[in-house]
């Protein structure tokens, strides 16, 4: 009689761990640090505070004229 190898199945899930964790170690290199020794880029000028005000229509009456 034949002698049939039966091998077990290798287990998925340690190297679906290993590609998580080196997607959280990825993620933590390029945005985990927010201390950074670059300055910002941030405009702190001060802005004009400009309001309008629409002129006021002005009503020419007829006054020879009846209603």
């Amino acid at each position: 009689m034949a002698d049939i190898r039966i091998e077990k199945k290798k287990p998925v899930w340690p190297w679906i761990l290993l590609i998580i964790i080196l997607g959280v170690l990825a993620f933590l290199y390029f945005y985990g640090s927010l201390d950074t020794d670059e300055p910002d880029d941030v405009d702190n000028t001060s802005m004009e505070e400009v309001t309008y005000a629409k002129p006021q229509m002005e009503l020419h009456i007829n006054e020879n004229e009846t209603i």
